[in-house]
């Protein structure tokens, strides 16, 4: 596929339209990705929950024979295709599996390490000969790996990266030297993809074993995810055969970039699981804490509170599963080992995995917040179970990509590829129905200020857009939540033709979320619109029409919700 055809694609959800048959959601997992996702969470309770202490204590080998036994159970080569050993399942088994391990965030971060950005880049870039000698190690848990990119001068500017490779006099290794920072499994994993620029100008990935010398410095001391290990790498003339070069020399920043990308893909589900995870702990604390005689979750703040928690649970899941869907349709039509074409594929869906990446992860900071508060001044005591998730919540706005970068990335990307003149006729305002008038209203009036806004800013801005980063995160703003308002609508309506008794409930929660969204819009339209000055006028004129939606009783909707999850003990869907 040209680079053409592929940017063509970049944001098409705010070009066509969809109903509850084009998604894939949560409520259509097979009873073969359950099975997977089962046995996943058998594993975690019978093999890593009784024995968290152990990893928070940093015993690493304790870790190490962890990953074996999930290589026994397969968990390691669930990616990986049948042709190199492994199991070659889908995108939407593979998250639904990294949401069961998801359980103990700070396990779910060394086994995705190593799964993930440890393992894909190898699979995607690799030679045969490459794959074939650590492959099949990787999925048995016999190797573990770890993925090196930032540095001390580095980040998200990750082609600034100072380390070297130059190649020795008998042209047989390369020679590296640099440091590299906050690597997961860094203090005990075997295999690094590592990136160094050769002869300090061309970027490239090499497959290093740390017995070529690679150096680990002592565990940082983190705020969360303290079961983990996170180390800085010290490259002190490591020699790296020329056989272990990852991809083309001077092409690292594919490597590197896609992989990121790829860790995208899975992220959203493991991030809602810790969600759904600290919303039961809240649920069940308010049913049991009782303060002015009667337990906190009948008062009115409480149940706002667990109610919101819950149904952005629920638009989360009904964006991460739509995104997995839409990926897995589209590899289903390639051959999964041709890397360079999967890689091609998954790049279609950027703006999408940006989007899964900041809503999700400010899901859960918004959610362990919360639950952290409905246990008041219990909440900040180490005794009860919220304070750990509120400190391992933290680095998901960081890791995998800033959310600031992956909001710059969200525009610029539909920016790139060119807009369209104009929406096409389509939706529910085929059916007359005004914006004013119904959440589908709201869903083709905002995807029309969207267009307005990006048109806009490509008018006033030109080549310098880039330059404007408040005004394209109020853009990406506005698009995440058309986003989540047309995924939680068709969720909402295959929930409904499916079961009539979660119907009400999820109805209550999409119209709660898609009344909120639209005053988040109006706001962040309004930023845009006077940033533009003169060229803010398409922009006011449709942020009117979202202005004009009466909205709903949320109050009395939430209290609906709450009274579900407090039912429940838990997320109710």
């Amino acid at each position: 596929m040209s680079q053409e055809s592929r940017l063509a694609q970049a944001g098409r959800f705010l070009t066509s339209n969809i109903g509850p048959g084009d998604v894939f959601t949560r409520e259509d997992l097979t009873p073969e990705q359950k099975l997977f996702g089962q046995t996943a969470a058998e594993f975690m309770r019978r093999e890593v929950l009784p024995y968290v202490e152990r990893l928070y204590a940093r015993d690493w080998p304790f870790t190490r024979e962890l990953l074996r036994k999930a290589g026994a159970l397969d968990l390691l080569r669930l990616e990986i295709p049948e042709i190199y050993g492994g199991l070659g399942l889908d995108k939407t088994s593979a998250a639904y599996v990294a949401e069961q391990i998801g359980m103990n965030p700070s396990f779910g971060g060394s086994i995705g390490a190593h799964t993930g950005i440890g393992t894909l880049p190898l699979l995607y870039f690799g030679t045969a000969a490459q794959k074939a000698r650590y492959l099949p190690r990787l999925a048995s848990g016999e190797l573990v790996a770890a993925y090196a990119l930032t540095e001390p001068g580095s980040g998200s500017d990750a082609l600034a990266a100072k380390t070297t490779a130059v190649l020795s006099g008998d042209g047989r290794h390369y020679v590296l030297n640099g440091r590299k920072m906050w690597i997961t499994n860094g203090g005990f994993a075997d295999l690094f993809t590592i990136f160094a620029k050769v002869d300090g100008t061309r970027f490239t990935g090499f497959l290093v074993e740390r017995g070529m010398g690679v150096v680990s410095g002592p565990d940082e001391h983190k705020l969360g995810l303290d079961g983990s290990s996170t180390t800085e790498l010290i490259l002190d003339d490591v020699r790296v055969p020329v056989d272990n070069v990852l991809g083309a020399i001077g092409e690292g920043h594919k490597v590197a970039f896609n992989t990121l990308n790829l860790g995208r893909v899975k992220l959203g589900s493991r991030n809602l699981a810790c969600a759904k995870a600290a919303l039961a702990h809240a649920a069940r604390y308010a049913r049991e804490r009782t303060q002015f005689g009667k337990p906190i979750g009948a008062f009115g703040l409480i149940q706002h509170k667990l109610a919101e928690m819950s149904l952005r649970c629920y638009v989360g899941d009904a964006m991460v599963y739509r995104t997995l869907g839409d990926v897995d349709r589209a590899l289903a039509t390639i051959d999964p080992a041709d890397g360079e074409a999967v890689l091609a594929t998954i790049e279609r869906f950027a703006v999408e995995c940006s989007i899964n990446k900041v809503a999700s992860s400010e899901a859960l900071a918004y959610v362990v917040d919360e639950a952290l508060q409905v246990f008041g001044g219990n909440g900040y005591s180490r005794e009860f179970p919220a304070e750990r998730p509120y400190r391992d919540a933290r680095i998901t706005r960081i890791y995998e990509g800033t959310n600031e970068i992956n909001r710059l990335i969200i525009p610029t990307r539909i920016l790139w590829q060119g807009l369209p003149a104009e929406l096409p006729d389509a939706g529910s305002l085929e059916r007359g129905e005004r914006p004013e008038r119904g959440e589908h209203g709201i869903l083709a009036a905002t995807k029309r200020l969207t267009l307005a806004m990006l048109g806009a800013v490509a008018a006033a801005y030109g080549e310098r857009v880039r330059d404007h980063q408040e005004v394209l995160s109020h853009i990406a703003d506005v698009i995440i939540d058309g986003y989540a308002i047309e995924s939680a609508l068709a969720r909402t309506e295959k929930l409904a033709a499916r079961t009539a008794e979660a119907a009400p409930l999820a109805a209550d929660m999409t119209a709660v979320f898609v009344c909120d969204a639209a005053d988040r819009v109006v706001h962040a339209a309004k930023q845009v619109a006077c940033a533009l000055g003169e060229h803010g006028a398409a922009t006011r004129e449709q942020l009117a029409v979202i202005a004009a939606y009466p909205g709903i009783d949320t109050i009395a909707a939430r209290r609906r919700i709450a009274g579900a999850v407090l039912a429940a003990g838990q997320h109710p869907l």
